[in-house]
């Protein structure tokens, strides 16, 4: 008769959850392996508003005005970059290259 077989992450899985009694020092991976601390950011930055705070009425797109800016970077030269302004209601677009992704 075989015996059933579990992969080693689900073995450290059991014994974290106690179903089996090991010590963690008694396991060679766990050892060898630096678990890593979840750090939060204190200082992030905040870059303007969020897009999901514009009003309902730019949603609806019936008013002519309203614009949305991007920029998209190139992936071969980092250096150049596209500008693009995206009008809501008409979707009118202006495209314009740009040397740097700076302001």
């Amino acid at each position: 008769m075989d015996k059933a077989r579990v992969c080693t992450k689900t073995f450290y899985n059991y014994i974290e959850l106690r179903l089996i009694t090991f010590k963690n020092i008694d396991l060679p991976m766990k050892v060898r392996l630096n678990t890593k601390t979840k750090r939060s950011r204190v200082n992030k930055r905040v870059l303007g508003r969020s897009i999901e705070e514009r009003p309902t009425e730019v949603e609806d797109r019936e008013v002519f005005g309203d614009w949305e800016i991007d920029t998209a970077i190139g992936k071969k030269s980092q250096d150049e970059a596209l500008f693009t302004i995206t009008e809501r209601k008409t979707r009118k677009e202006i495209t314009l290259r740009i040397l740097a992704k700076s302001s």
